[in-house]
């Protein structure tokens, strides 16, 4: 379970009927369901959000947190592998794969590094003119 406070109003289904949430209420859900809501920003997690996962296309352990402060958490721990948090996740999720790995690599090689902007270059190789004298 999950302590989140409302960020906006939002209408929700129940057994019980329908439910209008308001900005400002704290509501306790599964993490299931507070993640679309998370997502959506209708709602801010009040508990710590920090998650150890097995990215398949990294092929390693990875950590999913929150906010910088997280990061420390993790490392004071003793946790070295990479952290990235909920908005990096969100400025990397149209990359390719390669493209994963180098900003991976990149993270590993500098520990607390952070993504702030993500351009898409595509550069067909043939396409490459070399400069004249």
């Amino acid at each position: 379970m999950i302590t989140a406070k409302v960020t906006k109003n939002f209408e929700v289904d129940s057994p019980g009927g329908s439910l209008i949430l308001k900005q400002g209420q704290t509501i306790k859900l599964s993490y299931k369901e507070a993640f679309p809501l998370i997502k959506n920003e209708f709602i801010t997690p009040l508990d710590r959000l920090i998650y150890r996962i097995y990215s398949e296309i990294l092929g390693c352990h990875l950590w999913v947190i929150e906010t910088e402060q997280d990061l420390h958490y993790v490392k004071n721990q003793g946790h070295d592998e990479a952290a990235y948090t909920i908005d990096e996740i969100k400025k990397l999720k149209s990359l390719d794969r390669d493209s994963l790995k180098h900003i991976h690599q990149v993270k590993e090689i500098f520990p607390g590094s952070k993504i702030i902007e993500v351009t898409r270059k595509d550069v067909n190789e043939n396409e490459v003119k070399e400069e004249k004298d």
